[in-house]
């Protein structure tokens, strides 16, 4: 473990006197007073024991809403970004902390006051240690907000969650560890949240986030800030931000659920008819499933990406998927129903640890074989 880096501020006082009146009068807020009024502030455990990544996660408290503004440049890969978390304590707390990896941390504020941070090394990444300057109270609402920097492809304690386009852009893929990579967070699925999101994106580029897009920020030097809030709970490891050369298609399911698609710029004519599948596949599941549980679904398909992944309201595909089969059928539905069983298990009913990921998986690898069997792609049956 490297030793710890820190900020530290102290309050020095001198004199025998002065220390012995100290000594002898409790001061209010102090341990000893605040023991007796029933008021015992501990740190929050810096894991919540999930079976397979013991050390991600946090206790002695829950967010209730991230809002992450990230500004990246393309090609260099840099960014900058702040992340302000609302929350409430579950516990007296003395000090919290989150879950963090390759990220610079410039200022740390809990409630508008500067607040003492550390960072020291873990088994999955790195945790970030914060002290308030004032104790925080059992159920007591609070505001953390992290200023800080980094740079997509620099070296990481583990894998990243960030996949590089050609363009010179990014798009995430954090399940199921790696959101700590884009944001200091409580990185545990037993932990969801609202999020708002406020990216930005140089000329020629477009910005994507889970939910909806509310509007567009143009600013001096040409760039874009791209707002997006998603006002349904959702886990960290299902972010979904992104930075493309991309075109943005528009479409509504058979019931009227707005549907946005972000395909390769160029591509929109090979890309279009495919996504466009979508609203029959909603059509399909919501038969057996009922409504589809969140306010925007779509698509989002990128160049260099090599797989397929559930980002909650925007689903994340490589182009490499959609292919026709040996048989000159197009398969890939199969998939991109899989993809779309989530957010039914997995996003909106959500195991409280990875271990129990096959309840998500299940379903979905279930009913895409069931799709693809109904029209006649493949069997499920096994000899």
């Amino acid at each position: 473990m490297t030793a710890p880096t820190s900020r530290r501020s102290a309050l020095r006082l001198g004199g025998a006197a002065v220390a012995a009146v100290v000594a002898a009068v409790p001061v209010l807020g102090s341990p000893a007073s605040a023991r007796s009024n029933g008021f015992d502030p501990a740190p929050g455990s810096n894991g919540v024991g999930d079976p397979l990544f013991p050390t991600l996660g946090n206790g002695g408290y829950q967010v209730v809403h991230y809002d992450l503004t990230f500004d990246f440049t393309p090609v260099t890969y840099d960014f900058t970004a702040v992340v302000k978390i609302n929350a409430k304590a579950t516990q007296d707390l003395s000090a919290l902390n989150l879950d963090t990896d390759g990220h610079t941390i410039d200022a740390v504020t809990v409630g508008g006051r500067t607040a003492d941070w550390a960072l020291s090394a873990g088994r999955s990444g790195q945790e970030l240690t914060v002290t308030p300057d004032r104790p925080l109270h059992a159920r007591q609402a609070f505001t953390v907000e992290i200023r800080y920097h980094g740079n997509g492809k620099a070296p990481r304690l583990g894998l990243t969650g960030s996949k590089f386009g050609t363009d010179g852009g990014f798009a995430s893929a954090a399940q199921s560890s790696r959101a700590d990579t884009f944001l200091p967070c409580n990185d545990s699925p037993s932990d969801k949240a609202t999020w708002t999101f406020h990216i930005s994106a140089p000329q020629d580029y477009v910005a994507t986030a889970n939910g909806e897009l509310l509007d567009r920020t143009p600013r001096a030097d040409g760039s874009t800030v791209w707002h997006f809030a998603l006002r349904e709970r959702m886990a960290t490891e299902l972010i979904g931000i992104a930075v493309v050369k991309g075109t943005y298609l528009y479409g509504t399911s058979h019931h009227g659920l707005p549907l946005r698609h972000v395909v390769p710029q160029g591509q929109e004519d090979k890309y279009g008819p495919i996504a466009a599948r979508t609203a029959d596949h909603l059509a399909w599941l919501e038969a057996k499933f009922g409504r589809y549980p969140f306010s925007v679904y779509g698509l989002h398909i990128f160049d260099r990406y090599t797989d397929a992944l559930e980002n909650q309201s925007l689903s994340l595909f490589s182009t490499n998927w959609f292919k026709l089969n040996a048989n000159g059928r197009p398969g890939y539905e199969t998939t991109m129903v899989h993809e779309l069983t989530h957010p039914w298990f997995g996003d909106s009913v959500t195991p409280d640890n990875r271990q129990q990921a096959w309840l998500n998986e299940g379903p979905a690898v279930y009913y895409a074989g069931l799709y693809g069997e109904e029209r006649g792609w493949r069997s499920s049956r096994t000899r």
